[in-house]
């Protein structure tokens, strides 16, 4: 480095003296890392040849490429930023006067010591990820069961207070309403009985931070309360319902055996400062979200009702106007934060019934699948699909079997090469397992059964539930119960995750996956939380998403030998436990890792397929993106290129953040080197999927 306090050289200068000098220190060492950086090799086999101290040179000569560029930053509202790392590190080598954090200075020193061999990448011993595993609770656990259970009960009563002060007002609910001369026994019953039905929970869910703070006996800290209030003071909205803050550890830390262990469904439920602050001004992530009628979307679909959101040609998803627009909980990151700005909220339940307009509308978006020449898997979510009534269910999904036969019958009309894509997998988008287990009723059951029988007879060979669970502390009995249900109906379930920093925590995907696997449920995608500023909190690096996917979720990896057997799984979803087991059993492996770590792109599509190639003077690596090439893009891909995504924190905060959560940074000491990703090929199981 001592090219950095040659004083006789401008910085245009140094950075292609630099330049020349790590080009001949690749081409002559590092080949295949060479190869890596130009792009002539640039697959998947190639990228997990490179070394350690390889991913080090390719990094160095991108900042090299880069420095000096400027990228807007959607953190900070569009401002620019300006990467320069060369000339930050310049300075710092001269002992000068520099506007740099420490975060910067650390991730500088990191990549230094990788880039001299100092740093070595030490891959974790399966052992070593098992003993991780072990450190996570699980809802199934029986000391968890057993303090949830005091949990309940402390609910009921308070449910029963509420009740009965309700009756007192002249506001009591006409089906939920204590007589008033039962005894606490006979109220006590009645409700025990009632907690059973998902409309209760919905009646009696919690929309203001005083009564979660209540409902969690006074558990809840004053930082967390205050930022909660002034959430509500803003116009957040709050919703939560009884059965799920039951989930919640109320007792005191020293009776706690994971202190931490629920930190995750906190992460739902609690918002952090910078939602708050950024509240008003956040922009959609997913821009292809935002429909314009009549105008093409950011992937370049014309869509014609504002039910349908596309961004790939073989799927769509499907927006009831329905019930199914509301949720039955509500999670800090969602992304629809930014529509609640505008009062669009969709806890406002009695709003959300169908209109009059709503028959014409689904018969409207049916024509345009059944139209469409590409269309061969359908979403169907919101909000969460199975908040919709059974009744209202059962008429979206006549609509699908309907459109299904005619788009076959019209394809035989056709001559082969003009025949249209025809409906192979129908999708059902739901937290409601974790959520609201009660929802999984018979009559739900019998309309889903139902479907999956019409569904095979015309070639519809997937029914996929498809949940969102990031924890094996959201698993309950009742949730296992309905996960079950869900399975004797025919239809698979399948779990995306999202990858908060409290479910990145080492070892806690992993426990996840062995969890679900248990119940039968095949892990889909581990999702980066996504947004800029106002999820920073909840934000885990890339990098992270990286390490977890090479250090930890490898000890689920499936032999290639077993990959035609997995596919046959979502079919025969009855057996999944049964098949799941059989595969674990044959492999040896803890759990099926059967699922991509991902981000969604701020544009179209998914990715993990990524170069760092500048850094910010706060530490926040500015990472390039490039799609999924294993898949069907919409043309606009062509036009677009790659996607540029400025991280919303620097890892030195991430890591700070997991250590205020009882972690050892040390264990997560490599994070530091993955400054590249590549994104998994899809499994068989989920061949065609997309979303």
């Amino acid at each position: 480095m001592a090219y950095m306090r040659d004083e006789t050289l401008s910085n245009e200068a140094l950075v292609e003296t630099l330049r020349n000098h790590y080009q001949k220190i690749m081409e002559r060492d590092f080949p295949e890392a060479w190869d890596y950086y130009t792009g002539t090799e640039n697959d998947e086999s190639s990228f997990f040849r490179l070394t350690w101290r390889a991913f080090a040179f390719i990094r160095i000569m991108d900042y090299l490429d880069h420095e000096g560029e400027t990228f807007l930053d959607g953190n900070l509202h569009g401002r620019e930023v300006r990467s320069t790392p060369i000339a930050m590190m310049r300075k710092l080598f001269c002992s000068q006067e520099c506007d740099v954090t420490v975060d910067f200075v650390a991730d500088v020193l990191h990549l230094l010591r990788q880039l001299n061999g100092i740093e070595k990448q030490e891959i974790p011993s399966r052992s070593q990820v098992l003993a991780w595993m072990d450190r996570h609770p699980s809802g199934l656990d029986q000391k968890v069961i057993s303090w949830r259970s005091k949990n309940k009960e402390r609910i009921v009563e308070l449910l029963i207070q509420r009740i009965r002060q309700e009756s007192s007002s002249g506001t009591a609910s006409k089906i939920y309403h204590i007589k008033e001369h039962a005894t606490e026994t006979e109220a006590r019953e009645q409700v025990l009985q009632w907690w059973n039905e998902d409309r209760f929970h919905l009646r009696f869910a919690v929309r203001s931070s005083a009564e979660i703070n209540r409902y969690l006996a006074h558990s809840v800290d004053k930082k967390t309360m205050s930022i909660m209030a002034e959430a509500e003071k803003k116009g957040i909205p709050i919703f939560a319902t009884p059965y799920f803050l039951s989930l919640i550890d109320t007792r005191l830390e020293s009776e706690k055996e994971h202190p931490f262990s629920d930190e995750a469904l906190r992460s739902y439920l609690f918002y952090s400062q910078d939602l708050v602050d950024e509240f008003g001004t956040i922009h959609a992530w997913e821009k292809e979200d935002v429909v314009e009628l009549g105008k093409p979307n950011e992937a370049g679909w014309i869509l014609p009702s504002y039910n349908i959101h596309r961004r790939y040609p073989n799927v769509a998803i499907f927006i009831p106007d329905t019930m199914g627009r509301a949720c039955g909980g509500l999670c800090a990151y969602c992304q629809r934060m930014y529509d609640f700005q505008n009062g669009r909220f969709n806890f406002n339940l009695d709003k959300l019934r169908p209109k009059k307009s709503w028959p014409e509308n689904l018969h409207e978006s049916m024509i345009y699948f059944r139209t469409d020449p590409f269309l061969e898997d359908i979403l169907i979510t919101g909000g969460d699909s199975l908040m919709s009534s059974v009744s209202s269910l059962q008429n979206i999904l006549d609509a699908v079997l309907e459109m299904a036969r005619n788009k076959r019958r019209d394809n035989e009309q056709l001559k082969p090469n003009q025949r249209l894509a025809e409906f192979k997998r129908v999708r059902l988008g739901t937290k409601l397992p974790v959520y609201l287990p009660q929802r999984i009723t018979k009559e739900l059951i019998g309309v889903l059964k139902g479907f999956k029988i019409e569904a095979q007879k015309i070639g519809i060979s997937q029914c996929v539930i498809q949940t969102h669970i990031s924890s094996a502390m959201e698993i309950s009995p009742d949730s296992a119960r309905a996960i079950g249900k869900l399975l004797s109906a025919g239809w698979a379930v399948t779990n995306q995750a999202v990858f908060t920093v409290a479910a990145s925590r080492r070892g806690h995907s992993a426990k996840l996956r062995k969890v679900l696997n248990d119940l039968g449920v095949l892990p889909y995608y581990t999702f980066t939380v996504k947004g800029f500023n106002e999820n920073r909190a909840l934000f885990a690096n890339n990098p992270r998403s990286m390490q977890e996917q090479i250090e930890e979720k490898s000890i689920g990896r499936v032999d290639f030998r077993y990959h035609s057997t997995l596919r046959a799984f979502i079919i025969d979803a009855p057996n999944m436990v049964d098949h799941i087991n059989s595969i674990r059993e044959a492999d040896q492996i803890p759990f099926i890792a059967t699922d991509r770590n991902t981000i969604n792109l701020p544009g179209v599509g998914k990715s993990n397929t990524y170069r760092t190639i500048g850094i910010t003077n706060d530490g926040r690596r500015i990472l390039k993106f490039e799609f999924d090439h294993t898949r069907a893009h919409s043309p606009v891909i062509e036009k677009m290129g790659s996607v540029i995504i400025i991280e919303s924190k620097s890892i030195a905060q991430y890591l700070e953040q997991v250590e205020q959560m009882g972690e050892d940074p040390a264990e997560y000491a490599s994070i530091w080197g993955y400054s590249a990703g590549r994104l998994e090929p899809r499994s068989l199981v989920f061949e065609g999927m997309a979303r």
